[in-house]
Formats: structure tokens, sequence, C-alpha cells
């Protein structure tokens, strides 16, 4: 059973299993192994850091992007505001 069923499908659960200073590698639940660089921003912050330790921890599933191996700065329950784009 998926976690959540998503309309875009580079979008997948995956549970984090290391943390590096430079990359966070995650486990989807098709079974793929992903490494994902983290960003200047994560490797400077170290809160930043320790929150991927704690989520790392409790084995909480994360919604990442499998396509272009990136972090969400939100979860399965924030929906993000839209954007009206500018003509």
């Amino acid at each position: 059973m998926k976690l959540r069923d998503t309309s875009q499908p580079n979008i997948v659960a995956a549970k984090i299993i290391k943390v590096t200073p430079k990359n966070v590698t995650v486990i989807t639940e098709e079974g793929h192994l992903l490494k994902i660089p983290l960003t200047k921003q994560y490797r400077e912050d170290k809160t930043l850091r320790a929150s991927l330790v704690d989520i790392l921890k409790a084995g909480i599933w994360i919604p990442v992007n499998k396509k272009l191996k990136k972090l969400f700065s939100y979860d399965w329950l924030f929906v993000p505001a839209l954007v009206p784009a500018k003509n």
C-alpha cells in the first residue's frame, strides 16, 4: 500500500537512511535508493541538518522528488500557495 497517492509521479514517499554533511540517502517505497545532495543552505544550517537526523531517528516518511533528487521544505499535509504568473 502506498503512503499517499499523488498526481505527480516524481514525488514519492521516502525514508532517510543516512545523513552526511553533503548528502542524504533515502529509500523509496519501491525500494530504490536515492542520494540527495544537500543545498548550501542545508549544509550551513546546523538546525536544518539536526532536523534531518531527527527524522532519520524517528523513521518518518517524507516526500522527495525522485527525478530532481530534492527534498521539500514542506510535508504531505502542507498545501503550498499557488503563485500567479505575471505577464
